[in-house]
């Protein structure tokens, strides 16, 4: 693989994206958790913490597919500007 090879930076970005949606959902967890344990109401600020991290993690993640640049190497007549998805 050459240094700016597509895959790399290609594996590079599914890296940085699974980190962001897992750190979100892990920082939901502890302040569920924390939630939890100052105001005794197990298991209701874990799952709470849950559903909110994992949200900010997908809306993150999603922004961040958003911002990439558009391929214009593509062929086939699919050319979606930055930022105009869905």
């Amino acid at each position: 693989m050459n240094k700016g090879s597509g895959l790399q930076q290609g594996l590079g970005l599914a890296l940085r994206l699974g980190t962001e949606l897992v750190a979100a959902t892990m920082i939901g967890v502890l302040m569920g958790y924390a939630i939890d344990h100052f105001f005794n109401t197990r298991p209701w600020g874990i799952l709470t913490g849950v559903l909110f991290g994992g949200a900010a993690g997908c809306l993150r993640v999603y922004r961040t597919a958003m911002a990439m640049p558009v391929d214009e190497d593509n062929n086939n007549g699919d050319q979606t500007p930055k930022g105009e998805g869905l």
